[in-house]
């Protein structure tokens, strides 16, 4: 069992592109033809990457973004909590999906504009994006607490697995150490955290008084 030190996490079990491509199997249901189905395969993982980035945050930070493969059918998000070393200063950026999943919305602009390329169609995409600061959500500065003490643990063969499970995609940095992780069981410590973190930092957005710092 590979063990991690305090702060980081365990290396990937997978990297985020194969775990990407695991969402591309199935066929939309609005592409028709071959063609199309293999623009929105081949454009998906760039849209995922610019429109949920977990890659780069100021100071230590702890990101993570889930998908759900083949079906798509679950709007699609990511949380950035980032601590500058300042108590006051941590905060999160929280993106979601809009209306429908990622995958979803650029399928349909594809089979209204199929003429238009990715660049074209970028800015219809709807995602909106939240900022938290402490003040506003107790609830940051205590998920990126409880982080500390999720253990990563390898994958069993007698997981119970979803026939199309949703992929949570970690990205830690912290004290100098960088490292990421994917899963895709939900009753693992990882999953459980994003769910609970998602969970709270979505009830904080939707009681902030006239909404919490919020960004297109």
């Amino acid at each position: 069992m590979t063990t991690r030190a305090a702060g980081s996490i365990a290396p990937a079990v997978a990297s985020s592109f194969a775990a990407l491509a695991l969402v591309l199997l199935g066929a939309p249901a609005l592409a028709q033809s071959d063609a199309d189905r293999a623009w929105v395969q081949k454009y998906f993982p760039v849209a995922f990457e610019d429109s949920f980035p977990i890659k780069q945050a100021a100071g230590d930070f702890i990101a993570v973004r889930a998908h759900r493969d083949f079906l798509n059918d679950v709007p699609e998000y990511s949380i950035v909590l980032e601590d500058t070393q300042d108590a006051r200063a941590i905060r999160a950026t929280v993106r979601e999906a809009q209306g429908s999943s990622l995958y979803q919305q650029l399928v349909t602009l594809h089979s209204q504009y199929p003429s238009k390329s990715y660049a074209d169609l970028k800015p219809a995409l709807k995602v909106q994006t939240w900022t938290l600061s402490v003040d506003q959500c107790p609830a940051v500065a205590a998920q990126f607490k409880a982080f500390q003490n999720v253990q990563f643990v390898r994958p069993r063969d007698d997981d119970d697995v979803a026939e199309h499970p949703i992929f949570y995609e970690f990205h830690e940095s912290v004290g100098g150490g960088d490292s990421e992780v994917v899963e895709f069981t939900e009753s693992r410590a990882f999953p459980k955290w994003a769910n609970a973190a998602h969970q709270a930092l979505d009830s904080c957005i939707a009681s902030a008084p006239g909404g919490a710092a919020k960004n297109q």
